[in-house]
């Protein structure tokens, strides 16, 4: 059996079933997303079209897929799943060897990356020592060099691997050239020692290039799961009963050359929840180490969160430098490094930042923090805002209650008011739709409401409600308790307000993808945010 028989014989009703309570809803099936923390369904089965998708956190996809997910599997791992359950017979798929061979010629890649690094290119590894890595941590760490052109391609060619094979383990970019041009080469071995791929970093630097370049998703490697140095530093991190996280291969390398080896690093990638339970099986206590920027305290903030979720005791690496990297690098004793709980590091930061001055921001960025926490904890931390804000705690509870139960922040997310201001946006969008049956077209307005909106939309569309059925939502009290407006202008303006909002958040998000992106990708990614800064400037020039 093929695998598009596969899925079809398979039912992702019955499989999602065993998983989550779902509840008919229309043509659909709904429920609470299991990937993810709600009190309101935003999880929908589509039994027609054989697919799940979450309008909460975004994921979504096929049976296999979904398998993948829940059970934490690997691609080969569900098919044996399906297989023993179904009593399918699936056909061997050439996934095991095709993963063998990419592996193959990995390591084939490797050997001629260090040969150029120590032979060819001694002006890298000058730079590597001037970074303040030994001669050792480079050898016991594999690091190599790409010349670029195509030195791998002809090198790999020659051994007989073909071009095809080496596409397919991401070494040639599109045009057939060497993926990684003039880059220094880290290996990225998995939790067992394969080499599943490599980050090239640009050296010498270049304007127009992204700084670090991964290999592109494979049959081997998956950038969202991949964690940079566990294989090296696991049982550390078991033995000393936690795991310190750093954002990139530098600041982990300097760690474990100076005696910080329980440490893993994300490695150009967000920190996401598969991420987390792969460090779970070692430890239940997690150290950010992120750096010392806006950037990684948002990192940190949302790092927090996803932790929380899976249990994980909270802590944050105190020093003074930019990053780990730049901290051992100015030859900074270990003694010298403090650790502390998370919110204790969280209320100081704060305290620093806001004081008394902007009360407003301060518990628009920490309660969300304490709201997944025991009623005791909570109950702990109220004490402490009350007393240093000068605020009520039954006013700060009632504020923690209004929070949603899986509040997170991503990358774009500056602070929480934006999100409840889009979020009542949107809300009023549909609102007005449905309150005085306005006949707007759908592509006009979908893409830029709130995830929230959009399942409420199509609850209305699916169900064939009238806006007075749906009471939940209390739409008309809380926006349109002055009757006299012009319903149409009012949803004009509500519209270009909501697509303002979309287009700045696209562009940032964009910005933030320009960082990580390969040379491939860098022109599109520029010509995607010219087009969207040249529609937000049509809607600030019309008013």
């Amino acid at each position: 059996m093929k695998l598009d028989e596969l899925q079809n014989k398979i039912d992702i009703l019955e499989v999602v079933q065993k998983y989550v309570k779902l509840k008919r809803v229309g043509k659909y099936y709904a429920g609470l997303c299991p990937f993810h923390s709600e009190t309101k369904p935003s999880f929908y089965v589509s039994p027609e079209r054989q697919i799940f998708k979450c309008f909460g956190c975004g994921e979504g996809g096929n049976v296999i897929y979904f398998l993948m997910k829940i059970e934490n599997l690997s691609f080969r791992e569900v098919l044996e799943k399906l297989k023993e359950e179904y009593g399918l017979e699936i056909d061997k798929i050439s996934q095991s060897k095709i993963s063998s061979k990419i592996l193959e010629i990995n390591y084939a890649a490797l050997k001629f990356f260090r040969q150029q690094l120590n032979t060819n290119y001694l002006e890298a590894k000058n730079y590597l020592i001037e970074r303040g890595l030994t001669q050792k941590t480079i050898e016991d760490f594999e690091l190599g060099y790409s010349p670029g052109g195509t030195s791998l391609r002809d090198y790999l060619y020659a051994q007989g691997y073909s071009l095809e094979e080496l596409k397919q383990a991401g070494l040639l970019d599109e045009n057939n050239f060497d993926r990684f041009q003039q880059r220094i080469i880290f290996p990225l071995r998995n939790e067992k020692g394969d080499l599943v791929g490599f980050t090239g970093r640009i050296f010498p630097e270049k304007e127009k290039a992204p700084k670090y370049l991964n290999t592109p998703e494979t049959d081997v490697f998956k950038k969202s799961e991949f964690l940079y140095g566990l294989f090296y530093s696991k049982d550390y991190i078991y033995s000393q009963k936690e795991a310190i996280i750093v954002e990139g291969q530098i600041d982990f390398l300097l760690s474990f050359q100076n005696g910080l080896k329980n440490i893993v690093a994300v490695s150009g990638s967000a920190l996401t929840e598969t991420h987390l339970r792969k460090i779970k099986k070692y430890t239940s206590n997690l150290v950010l180490a992120f750096d010392n920027d806006e950037a990684g305290f948002r990192a940190s903030l949302r790092a927090n969160l996803l932790a929380q979720k899976l249990d994980f005791q909270v802590y944050q690496l105190i020093y003074d430098e930019k990053d780990l990297g730049e901290f051992f690098k100015n030859k900074r004793d270990l003694a010298e490094i403090k650790k502390i709980y998370f919110l204790d590091y969280l209320l100081e930061t704060l305290d620093k930042k806001f004081g008394q001055g902007n009360k407003k921001t301060y518990l628009e960025i920490f309660l969300p923090q304490i709201q997944n926490l025991n009623l005791s904890e909570k109950d702990k931390y109220l004490d402490i805002l009350s007393q240093k804000l000068n605020i009520p705690k039954d006013f700060l509870f009632e504020e923690l209650k209004k929070m949603p139960a899986s509040l997170t922040f991503s990358e774009e997310e500056k602070i929480v008011p934006v999100l409840d201001f889009e979020k009542n946006l949107s809300l009023k969008a549909v609102s007005l739709i449905y309150a005085f049956n306005l006949n707007v077209f759908e592509e006009e307005f979908i893409p830029f409401l709130s995830e929230e909106a959009k399942i409420i939309y199509l609850k209305f569309k699916e169900n064939n409600l009238t806006f007075e059925e749906i009471d939940e939502l209390e739409m008309r009290k809380r926006f349109f308790e002055e009757t006299r407006i012009n319903p149409q202008k009012e949803w004009e303006k509500t519209l270009k307000e909501l697509k303002r909002i979309y287009y700045k958040k696209t562009i940032e998000k964009l910005k933030e993808e320009l960082r990580f992106s390969s040379s491939e990708n860098y022109d599109k990614i520029i010509q995607e945010i010219n087009y969207y800064l040249q529609e937000l400037r049509k809607i600030e020039k019309n008013g």
